[in-house]
């Protein structure tokens, strides 16, 4: 059987590498058509189990596991529609906030997650999400977008605990949503 492509970050749990054994097991037994996935972090198996048509739950104690679940399992609205959300935040000047002030660095400072530009632009779109009138389906589309983006400018080893000790080369990337 082959495994539906899956999105996910960089996590030190991700069930990527697994996932074949997981359908390997699942195919041995009979009528299975319900699938919960416990402890399900980025929901990689979410993902994967719903795009094959199972009937899917995602349970995992963080947060953001809820808005990745959310975002796979139970938005419906038109990439069109999401496309034109994002092409908005992508478009935002930054602002100092909140994450700024605690995650961004400049190349001159060490021990931070985030180049202080991308800071600047997090807090803008997280503050416009805010704003944004907006269901909480639609809010977790866009914070995926966001994680997702910050995954690919950040400067840890995949665990926000982890930083580097001198700017990884992704870190000076730009941060850009994409859907």
């Amino acid at each position: 059987m082959e495994i539906p492509k899956t999105e996910g970050i960089k996590y030190a749990g991700s069930k990527l590498k697994i996932l074949p054994y997981i359908f390997e097991m699942v195919n041995e037994l009979k009528g299975v058509e319900t699938v919960l996935d416990g402890f399900s972090g980025t929901t990689r198996v979410s993902q994967a189990f719903a795009q094959l048509g199972y009937s899917t739950s995602s349970n995992d104690i963080s947060a953001w596991s809820e808005v990745f679940a959310t975002c796979y399992l139970i938005s419906d609205r038109t990439d069109a529609y999401y496309q034109e959300l994002i092409d908005h935040l992508n478009n935002l000047a930054g602002v100092e906030g909140w994450f700024t002030e605690n995650y961004g660095g400049t190349e001159t400072q060490i021990k931070k997650l985030f180049q202080l530009k991308n800071t600047l632009k997090l807090d803008a779109i997280r503050d416009e999400i805010d704003k944004l009138n907006l269901s909480w389906e639609d809010k977790c589309v866009l914070l995926t977008s966001l994680i997702y983006a910050l995954d690919k400018v950040d400067s840890t080893l995949g665990h926000y605990a982890a930083y580097l000790s001198e700017w990884s080369p992704r870190s000076f990337n730009d941060l850009k949503l994409k859907l």
